[in-house]
């Protein structure tokens, strides 16, 4: 029986405070804030860039619409590239995944889709200087 009693005498010790949980909800609010305070930092995009094997192949202007295909005839790679309504997507490839296509229209500054098995990558760029060139720094490059 004094096992029992020392348990309980524990356990109500244990017991949370209302302060407790105000801190844990504090908490849990400050883990979100940055998806928050970020997701609204993405401006639309003016060109996109398509680049295989680290090589810029064809600049795209979000503002036309247009279709392009991309054919590796080494390879045998196929990518439909389709710019619509200020956004951009591959709509097809011969690639076995198909992660790409299932990646939809993207139109966001830094936005990607990416075809692994191509090795092609399609990336959403912001304002240019009349080099075409970011006029931002790139923090990240695909060399």
């Amino acid at each position: 029986m004094k096992s029992i009693t020392g348990i309980s005498r524990k356990v109500k010790h244990l017991q949370m405070k209302p302060v407790d949980f105000i801190l844990i909800i504090l908490l849990m609010i400050a883990s979100f804030s940055p998806f928050l305070l970020l997701r609204g930092n993405q401006q639309p995009g003016q060109i996109a860039q398509l680049r295989v094997n680290s090589q810029v192949v064809k600049s795209f202007d979000l503002g036309k619409d247009q279709t392009y295909t991309y054919r590796d005839a080494a390879h045998d790679d196929i990518n439909k590239i389709e710019v619509r309504d200020g956004q951009i997507a591959i709509v097809y490839a011969n690639c076995g995944d198909q992660i790409c296509v299932r990646k939809g229209y993207i139109g966001k500054t830094g936005q990607t889709i990416v075809c692994l098995p191509h090795r092609l990558v399609i990336e959403i760029m912001g304002a240019t200087d009349d080099k075409g060139r970011d006029k931002k720094d790139r923090i990240v490059d695909y060399q």
